[in-house]
């Protein structure tokens, strides 16, 4: 008779644990199965300590039954869950199974039958439990909780190439010879564990399913202990534990609707990855070896980047706070001038989205209002660390524009060419402008601009390169695309330029308009920069502005870390309430998108 093995790590539970273990006890699992429960108290305090001594005595009589197991220090979750893990697999054979269990209330036994029922036989088979679809309850907190949640999973499926809803979530169930497998690769103490467990089942080659499950969510006041930092360590787990993707032709995924009690909407979706062939007994495929070392500094690159963009950032600010005169003088602004700010920065991420559309033209027909959200949104992550913004803009096209990967990279290729293109035509003109005079602007620009789009077609043509693009080199070699995305990165350029040059007004800094331009181009240009973008920009814009102002103007120095500051405080002023809104749109896209993929398979299988 096969067992399953709840472990259920514990940390200062003293008015949940009882009532935990007593609905695990009383779960009527499949005739075929019976259980023991595994405690890990992590180092309560006396009161969880105690109950968990009760709970020890009161079950000793039950044929081994339940055991419980102290941590000396308090070490986390994830310790927690290896040491129930270790003592489990040392009881178990290959027919049993180990499923995770919180010590609260939020999770309901009586799912244990669906997870098991999905489980099926395979020795490699795992069963995650979906929250979202039976969830009540929670209020505020719980939807940012939930949104939270699917933000992580989001960029975990990324990663593992997994199609689930839940990755955070508290019951997860594997065959006893998967748990064995995976073991070794969990290093988390913390809740990190959750997105590493899902990593490593990606790398075992895992069968992984998942069936909708019961969960009424309590919030911090309630004793929720999951905190800012532990999803802060969550993405850093996700960028660390990249694995090699699974081929298509080694890999089959199945999504079906399965209608549990009798309600048409409960869809489970699971993936199906089948193990590798080559491996033998516990062997694993490796990590992808030059493709992840490269990640990985790339990411600690970008992370040490943004703590440096953090301290350029601190630096601005504290030099602002030493010019009270600046802050009167924003207090003082009209409604005009801080209006124009405003609209300078969501008429640049408007025409950027429409950048991104026009540019994709000659391979996929997008949706420009579907842009427009997932730009507005790349443009709040753009303040986070890892590139995260155009990490989910890739992935958005990925799985819902269905790019190809190649497709993908064509296309950010051209978008990052015409942008260099518009910012060599812009810098050139402004130059041209200060040494010629004005009406040397718009010629020299179109000139550049010309030069640069032609340049690029005629690459595009060559034999060599139409080889080697397979169709692609369409991204350049097309009239609309190529000179609208021009043209709109030059707009795009235009508004960000506005935005410095209200806010010079605003100070009553001594800047004309060409510096204006030559400020907002070196802030563009600091952005290229692999460190990231946040702090980097700031500084290229105090730093310019008094490299242009004359002599320095001594005893002004704090006045263009002010204008580092406005500038920056009216484009996020935009970019992160927008970028909020844009949340709904694009996730009500991803579920259309997931449940016409679902509903295709079906009707293949079927078919």
């Amino acid at each position: 008779m096969p067992v399953l093995f709840t472990v259920i790590p514990v940390y200062d539970e003293p008015h949940t644990l009882a009532q935990c273990v007593a609905n695990v006890m009383a779960v009527q699992l499949p005739p075929q199965w019976s259980l023991k429960v595994i405690v890990v108290d992590d180092a309560s305090g006396s009161a969880t300590a105690a109950v968990a001594s009760e709970l020890a005595k009161l079950y000793e009589t039950t044929n081994d039954q339940f055991q419980l197991l102290t941590h000396s220090v308090n070490l986390g979750k994830g310790a927690a869950l290896r040491t129930g893990f270790a003592t489990a697999l040392q009881q178990a054979c290959d027919t049993d199974a180990v499923i995770t269990q919180d010590g609260d209330l939020e999770y309901d036994p009586n799912d244990y039958p669906a997870l098991l029922n999905a489980l099926g036989n395979e020795p490699l088979a795992a069963v995650f439990g979906n929250r979202w679809t039976h969830a009540r309850g929670g209020g505020a907190w719980q939807i940012f909780h939930t949104a939270v949640n699917r933000f992580l999973t989001f960029l975990s499926n990324q990663i593992t190439g997994f199609d689930i809803g839940d990755m955070e979530t508290g019951y997860k169930l594997f065959r006893a010879p998967l748990l064995q497998k995976i073991l070794p690769l969990l290093t988390e103490d913390r809740f990190g564990i959750e997105p590493q467990m899902t990593a490593a089942l990606a790398r075992a080659g895992a069968l992984l399913r998942e069936v909708p499950i019961h969960y009424t969510p309590r919030n911090r006041g309630d004793g929720k202990k999951i905190g800012p930092i532990d999803g802060l360590r969550a993405l850093w787990v996700i960028a660390r534990e990249r694995v090699q993707p699974i081929s298509n032709s080694t890999t089959t995924q199945i999504q079906l609707k399965n209608k549990r009690n009798n309600k048409p909407d409960d869809l489970s979706q699971f993936q199906e990855q089948l193990p590798h062939s080559q491996q033998g007994g516990n062997s694993l495929p490796p990590f992808a070896s030059n493709t992840g070392k490269n990640i990985l500094k790339k990411i600690i690159l970008q992370v040490t980047g943004f703590m440096l963009g953090i301290a350029l950032i601190a630096w601005c600010v504290r030099g602002a706070t030493k010019d009270p005169a600046g802050w009167q003088n924003l207090r003082e602004a009209t409604s005009a001038s801080l209006i124009g700010l405003l609209l300078c920065s969501l008429g640049s991420i408007i025409v950027s989205g429409l950048t991104f559309w026009i540019a994709a033209k000659p391979v996929q027909p997008l949706r420009v209002q579907d842009q427009q959200w997932i730009n507005a949104l790349a443009s709040m992550l753009n303040y986070a660390p890892v590139r995260i913004g155009m990490f989910v803009r890739a992935a958005y096209a990925i799985k819902v524009d269905h790019f190809r990967a190649v497709e993908l990279v064509a296309w950010f290729t051209s978008l990052a060419f015409t942008f260099v293109v518009a910012l060599a035509a812009i810098t050139a003109a402004t130059v041209s402008w200060i040494q010629f005079g004005a009406w040397t602007f718009l010629p020299t620009l179109i000139t550049i601009a010309m030069l640069g789009g032609f340049s690029a077609r005629w690459c595009a043509t060559r034999s060599m390169v139409q080889k080697r693009a397979k169709g692609l080199e369409r991204l350049i070699t097309n009239s609309t695309a190529l000179w609208g995305s021009i043209a709109l990165h030059i707009l795009d350029l235009f508004f960000a330029t506005g935005r410095v040059a209200l806010a010079i007004q605003i100070l009553g800094l001594p800047l004309n308009l060409a510096q204006a331009f030559l400020v907002s181009m070196a802030s563009f240009a600091a952005s290229l920069n692999p460190l990231g973008r946040l702090g980097f920009r700031e500084a290229a814009v105090a730093f310019t502005a008094s490299a242009l102002s004359i002599g320095g103007l001594a005893g002004m120095e704090n006045k263009f870390q002010t204008l580092a500051v406005i500038e920056s405080a009216g484009e996020a002023l935009v970019a992160i309430p927008v970028g909020m809104l844009a949340l709904y749109p694009i996730w009500k896209r991803f579920k259309l998108s997931k449940q016409a993929r679902a509903q295709a398979i079906a009707t293949n299988l079927n078919g």
